[in-house]
């Protein structure tokens, strides 16, 4: 039998990821796709995953080889699910990445095995110490004692130890002499299951009762008998006189002290016997777990760790290993809920999500078979690299890209030259393509969109049956509802609907903040059977949740964007809330892939449905509904409740009336009538510290981060002018280093500054600030979401952090205190994620009993995001950003790919740029890529960041695959699909 491997060792940086193997008869029956194996290449052991398992016919290319046999399967159940590796070829070939990468970052931290080669003495020469230190030299003689004293010695530890140059002379020696010999291993991982050992009762019945009756009966016999003891008339022991004895004072013989025989053994059993009695009745004392560990038992019982071997001898208890999970949920309660009433408007998107049969979604489960629901990899793959002899050994053609080999399937999108007309993945239409669906009036298509706003007429989706999208492909729900309409309410019943069919779900939600609320809702309705995956999870706690799910303990995970990739078995719907959230795209390294995009394609590769939910969908969305590529369904209003005004304040007539305060006088007026009727408010403002600048007003000199070109900003709690990109710290100045003038002074605002004029404002309201700085982990976010919550503050200021999905039924009042920053930044994005904010940030207000208001303050009112916020208008304000982002060719109508070069030495950055757009350049012009050109190169807006300069360019094009996979860019980064372009 064969098998193809995927390794990291062979194939990081190279796209030709196979190589081939033989399996001994013992594992044949054992062996499936997915699983992690210990592999021989060169003179190291490594670990690889079995992706393919062939027959046994050996053709040409193998015999050219000697075929290497596998050492070892790691885990018997597979780390990759078929699902999984279907979606990691899909990946590797659109985000141009080598495929080893991406199957390792779909596994835990720290499950792979370093490997590793260790040292030993040969085993017929231990034991002779010392004709081995006459018959060698002083350095071997020195390795020898090494061996001799710690039995193994790691060859890295021993560069580390001499260099690497003397280790390597070291190394032939010892070698060469045949006393010491070299062996490949594998490390053991950095994460593993954590085992404690306890104490557990083995013997019961009549065994346990006889052992309690003897036990008793010792200590009954070394009981002294009762004694009359005399007592004083009045019940009271006097003082006796100084110098007489004490007449109550009874006779004590001079070795009372010391213990008989008898007496030892009857203190072994009553120590014994509160031992069995803790073990039997006091699991409360016992701690987390409910379990005894000898320790805290032998404490507790007064035994020592002799007596509790002689209970182990006698059969009586045992000492096992037991697994102790690491639950990030440990110690949260969450109350049970119940379904609630669905709105007309709720229901019909419920329909749309479960409107496809079962036998559609296939489910791709752990036992519906082993082999990937994409066509297998080995389809896709010429002759791989056979042998595993090491990176000289066996280098054969490269494997064609996977679109060659899915190119017969219709459910798979192919990338040609024509862009997304001509597949259904995250393509977009080609540039200059122009029908009679884009030239629809804002009218028009906000009534083939929008849902009527009667309560009892239900939406009908926007779909036709001549939809791009093949016959047999599920087409993704965009779930247009506005904030407060019950999306979650609606996610929560899909899911109970897919559980009851026997499949399971993923929800992703892009911030960690998120996550905590959502994890209490998704808990409360699904108890005990909700996982949760996120960055900011210890490497045991995602470990042991990645377990649980790959075993399939859980029916519901719930994560940021890695949780995509949890291996779940039996997968029948994906949820992205907040779908249009830059925080779905990894941008800071490879691969550069967008969680929505990717979980479109899991749901083609699966036939299940993905649900997209926003208040503001993203404008690619949105664009994709309206040509019928998804589904458009559309929650048009809040429940119980209308959505909030909005008042939008003239910050230039507060000037011209003399209120130079960041707080204006209606949102004082404002913030005056919440305390006082004991509600809540937010204050939103997305800048952290209380300065953004330190200024010297008489030589004009600014503060600026001495490795990045960013002034440093100003934070009032800590006391510190800090640098928000490398988090470099600097002393406050109270005289110019400059001129050596008093005249320094703080210019700009952030949350610490809006907290210090509203605790001036108001000295008895209680505030509290949620931010970068304040929040720093997933404990941090609960924990100041509990507490607003539970309205122990009255205000809360805080940056985008609280403007994202949060429900504050005690919100009656949200005011922006800047509406300008970030819109006027040069990234064609801007004007997106500015109205996406205010939006979002407004529906925070008055989802409770009372009704909520919005003050939106702005030096810009007239700004056409701003107006549409103003007035919860998503229609108005995509028909005026899809019209801008056609005229000059931004996506969705084109394709952007940024590429972004760093080094110390701004010479360096600027030289490689340009030689790199010599090559793009050359390239387009002999692929005949007509429709794509390049901006650039420039400095990045932001040039010096953490002593780099960063130079980019962007290339834009309707599909620029065929120029990605012929560029050669070592030291570049290469983001496919930005968000943003700064």
């Amino acid at each position: 039998m064969l098998v193809d491997v995927l390794t990291s060792a062979a194939s990081w940086h190279d796209e030709q990821p196979m190589l081939t193997y033989t399996v001994p008869g013992e594992l044949q029956e054992q062996l499936r796709p997915g699983q992690l194996v210990a592999i021989p290449y060169g003179e190291r052991l490594v670990e690889g995953i079995v992706w393919k398992v062939g027959d046994d016919q050996i053709g040409e290319d193998e015999r050219n080889y000697q075929l290497r046999p596998i050492a070892a399967i790691l885990d018997r159940e597979p780390a990759l699910l078929p699902h999984q590796m279907a979606l990691a070829e899909w990946m590797a070939d659109y985000y141009v990445t080598p495929l080893a990468q991406i199957a390792m970052m779909m596994l835990p931290p720290g499950l792979m095995q370093r490997s590793q080669v260790v040292l030993h003495l040969a085993k017929s020469e231990q034991g002779e110490g010392e004709e081995l230190s006459q018959a060698t030299s002083l350095r071997l003689q020195a390795l020898i004692g090494l061996l001799l004293a710690d039995g193994e010695l790691d060859v890295e530890q021993l560069k580390k130890m001499l260099g690497a140059r003397k280790a390597k002379d070291v190394l032939k020696e010892a070698l060469a002499s045949g006393l010491v010999e070299r062996e490949a291993q594998l490390a053991s991982p950095l994460t593993k299951k954590r085992v404690k050992r306890v104490v557990r009762l083995v013997a019961e019945g009549e065994a346990l009762a006889e052992w309690r009756q003897r036990t008793e009966e010792k200590l009954q016999r070394s009981l002294p008998p009762l004694m009359a003891v005399p007592i004083a008339p009045d019940n009271v022991r006097r003082r006796p006189q100084k110098g007489l004895p004490d007449p109550w004072a009874m006779p004590v013989p001079a070795d009372a002290l010391s213990l008989t025989p008898q007496d030892e053994e009857g203190l072994l059993a009553q120590r014994q016997l509160a031992a069995i009695d803790l073990l039997l009745y006091g699991s409360r004392e016992a701690g987390n777990g409910n379990y005894w560990v000898p320790t805290r038992l032998c404490k507790a019982s007064k035994l020592t760790a002799t007596q509790l071997q002689s209970l182990i001898r006698e059969h009586i208890v045992e000492i096992e290993e037991i697994e102790i999970q690491r639950d990030p949920l440990q110690g949260r309660v969450f109350p049970a809920s119940s379904p609630l009433p669905l709105t007309p408007a709720q229901q019909h998107a419920l329909e749309c999500i479960l409107a496809y049969p079962p036998s559609r979604r296939g489910g791709g489960g752990a036992d519906e078979g082993r082999g990937p629901l994409w066509p297998p990899v080995t389809e896709a793959i010429a002759p791989s690299r056979r042998g595993g002899g090491g990176a000289d050994v066996g280098r054969g053609p490269l494997w064609p890209p996977v679109t060659e080999a899915i190119a017969a399937r219709e459910d798979i999108p192919r990338r040609g030259g024509g862009g997304a007309d001509e597949g259904q993945g995250p393509l977009w239409p080609p540039v200059g393509v122009e029908g009679s669906e884009w030239q629809h009036t804002t009218e028009a298509r906000r009534a083939a969109t929008r849902a009527p706003s009667t309560p009892n007429t239900t939406p009908a989706p926007t779909r036709n049956t001549e939809s791009p999208n093949p016959p047999d492909v599920i087409p993704p729900i965009l779930l247009h509802g506005v904030t407060g309409s019950g999306k979650t309410e609606v996610y929560l019943q899909a899911l109970a609907a897919i559980i009851a069919q026997g499949k399971r779900g993923i929800v992703l939600v892009p911030e960690i903040v998120l996550t905590t609320q959502a994890i209490a809702r998704f808990a409360s309705r699904f108890p005990g059977r909700v996982a949760i995956i996120h960055g900011d999870l210890f490497r045991g706690e995602r470990y042991d949740e990645w377990r649980r799910i790959r075993d399939g303990e859980v029916d519901v995970v719930i994560g940021s964007r890695s949780a995509l990739f949890a291996p779940l078995p039996d997968l029948g719907i994906l949820i992205l809330d907040e779908e249009h959230e830059p925080a779905y795209k990894q941008s800071e390294r490879r691969p550069t892939y967008h969680a929505r995009e990717t979980a479109i394609m899991l749901g083609r590769i699966l036939h299940i449905p993905v649900v997209l939910g926003s208040a503001t969908p993203a404008i690619e969305s949105f664009y994709r509904a309206e040509r019928e590529m998804y589904t458009l369904v559309e929650l048009p209003g809040r429940i119980g409740a209308d959505l909030p005004p909005v008042e939008v304040i003239d910050l230039r007539n507060e000037l011209h009336a003399g209120n130079t305060s960041i707080i204006s006088r209606r949102l004082q007026s404002e913030l005056e009538r919440v305390l006082r009727t004991g509600q809540q408010a937010i204050l939103f403002l997305n800048r952290r510290g209380a300065a953004s600048c330190v200024l010297c007003r008489d030589c004009g000199y600014v503060a600026m981060c001495d490795r990045c070109d960013v002034p440093l900003t100003y934070h009032s709690t800590e006391r510190i002018l800090l640098c928000h990109y490398c988090n470099r710290q600097s002393k406050v100045l109270h005289i110019c280093p400059q001129c050596g003038s008093e005249g320094i002074r703080y210019f700009g605002l952030g949350t610490e500054k809006v907290m210090d004029t509203i605790q001036r404002t108001f000295p008895a309201a209680r505030l509290l600030r949620w931010d970068r700085d304040t929040a720093s982990n997933h404990r941090a976010h609960q924990a100041l979401l509990d507490r607003f919550a539970q309205r122990e503050a009255d205000i809360l200021v805080g940056t985008q952090m609280i403007a994202k999905g949060l429900d504050l039924p005690g919100v009656t009042l949200v005011g922006v205190v800047s509406a300008d920053i970030a819109l006027n930044l040069p990234d064609f994005a801007a004007a997106e994620r500015a109205f996406t904010l205010l939006t979002q940030v407004a529906g925070r207000a008055g989802r409770g009993e009372e009704a909520g208001r919005v003050i939106i303050q702005t030096f810009n009112p007239q700004h056409f995001c701003i107006d549409a916020a103003s007035r919860h208008d998503y229609h108005e304000f995509y028909a005026a950003e899809i019209e801008v982002r056609r005229r000059y060719g931004y996506p969705p109508f084109r394709r952007f790919v940024k590429f972004t070069y760093s080094h110390e030495n701004r010479r360096r950055s600027q030289n490689e740029a340009l030689l790199l757009r010599e090559r793009i350049d050359e390239w387009i012009d002999r692929l005949g890529l007509t429709d794509t050109d390049v901006v650039g190169p420039a400095p990045a807006l932001m040039e010096r960041v953490r002593n780099k300069y960063h130079w980019q360019m962007i290339v834009r094009g309707p599909d620029l695959h065929p120029l990605l996979r012929i560029l050669d860019t070592p030291g570049w980064e290469v983001d496919i699909d930005p968000v943003s372009t700064i």
